[in-house]
């Protein structure tokens, strides 16, 4: 039998009004837990849902009791809030099980952030978000970050400064001149993904953003059965042959305009280069928006449309070469969308699944994660919820009886 297990670990922060808040909760229960993990979503967030009739016991065995008038929850009276906005949280999920006569625990940490927002409803819920909750109160400088100086990577880790986060520096990404004024850094990372579709999160106390770094990891390797371990699912098996898929790929580029500044520097401009491209029956056509022209593309209508940035294109004939090969990684046969399973293997966006399915084994692949979904329950127990993002490869067409032997004995690598 598998038995869900759940802790749930909260610090409490020191505030003015509070300078002597430093207790530390070890929660071993919870009416309910969702938390996500997505390169998508910017913020990776979780919402704990506690029950307010229940005695806390801090680290140091002191209990406290939640449903009292000495209690305050979140704030609401004049008594030391018992959890607060700010405070860190730590979740870890799991379960507890035997095998062959041994006990085992098996749990992993699918959060870890602070609490964003607290309501004093019956039952109480934590609203919390990881490391981006910080970027939103940290302002960043009144500044033009000028190309000939900074990439993306070298503006993020000056902002970063002095706070316990860093940048990684994979890759140097171009952008341009980049004025911030009167911004926090969350609003400067939010401008990034609307002017130049870039995207950001993090992967602990590292901020990655752009596109390279979305997939950078290599990611575990976990296996998933249809009829076995994928409780229920929301996927599409799709023909290639049947898929349209465009996108829009352009870059922005700082070139010399001639001239001096009043600054004594040389004047610059910016160029835009931009091309849709389209991929169907295997075939692509582009069509190219001149520099200094806008952008006019018939409308989406039958297929799927992305956007892609790229930092170093200083032609249409290289964007649209590069707008091909990110496309062709999303033009194959296979599944796309969501299943959902246990809580074990634990699994993170960045990681790959291999789908198996011995009914139908021409269906088996193996794909990258976007995101994961988590969900405890008192009802349902632990769940995950994997989006998918690509396929990576197929697999060969194992019969039922080899892969249910891969199930007793492990898959193949």
């Amino acid at each position: 039998m598998f038995i869900v297990q759940t802790q749930i670990f909260i610090s409490q922060v020191p505030t003015t009004a509070f300078p002597n808040r430093n207790n530390e909760f070890s929660l071993q229960f919870s009416v309910e837990i969702e938390a996500n993990d997505s390169w998508a979503d910017f913020t990776n967030e979780c919402k704990i849902t506690l029950p307010k009739n229940y005695t806390y016991i801090s680290t140091t065995g002191n209990p406290v009791k939640a449903d009292n008038t000495a209690s305050n929850i979140g704030g609401f009276s004049v008594n030391v809030p018992l959890f607060l906005r700010g405070d860190e949280v730590t979740v870890i999920v799991g379960y507890r099980y035997k095998r062959k006569g041994v006990d085992f625990v098996d749990t992993a940490t699918i959060f870890s952030g602070y609490i964003s927002k607290v309501s004093s409803k019956k039952p109480f819920v934590l609203e919390c978000e990881d490391n981006m909750w910080k970027l939103k109160q940290l302002p960043a400088p009144n500044k033009l970050f000028k190309a000939a100086d900074y990439n993306l990577e070298d503006m993020l880790a000056e902002m970063l400064t002095g706070t316990p986060y860093t940048v990684n520096m994979i890759a140097q990404t171009d952008i341009g001149d980049f004025r911030t004024l009167n911004e926090s850094v969350m609003d400067v990372l939010a401008r990034l993904r609307k002017d130049y579709h870039i995207e950001a999160y993090f992967r602990g106390n590292e901020l990655r953003a752009g596109y390279l770094v979305v997939y950078m990891d290599p990611g575990n390797n976990y296996n998933f059965v249809f009829q076995e371990n994928i409780i229920e699912d929301e996927l599409e098996y799709i023909r290639r042959d049947d898929v349209v898929l465009s996108a829009v790929g352009y870059s922005v580029n700082t070139i010399a305009a001639g001239g001096i500044t009043k600054d004594g520097h040389a004047k610059t401009k910016q160029v835009r280069y931009e091309v849709l491209v389209t991929l169907q029956n295997r075939v692509f056509t582009s069509k190219i928006t001149p520099p200094g022209q806008k952008a006019d593309y018939p409308p989406n209508q039958t297929g799927q449309r992305r956007t892609f940035y790229y930092a170093d294109v200083t032609n249409t004939a290289d964007l649209v070469s590069r707008v091909q090969s990110n496309l062709t990684k999303y033009y194959y046969t296979g599944f796309k969308g969501k299943f959902t399973t246990f809580g074990i293997p634990y699994v993170r966006q960045g990681d790959n699944v291999s789908l198996y399915d011995a009914v139908l084994p021409e269906r088996n692949g193996q794909y990258k994660v976007k995101s994961v979904e988590y969900k405890m329950t008192i009802d349902s127990g632990l769940r995950q919820t994997i989006e998918l993002d690509f396929q990576i490869k197929v697999l060969p067409n194992y019969t039922k009886a080899q892969i249910n032997g891969f199930i007793k004995g492990g898959f193949p690598a």
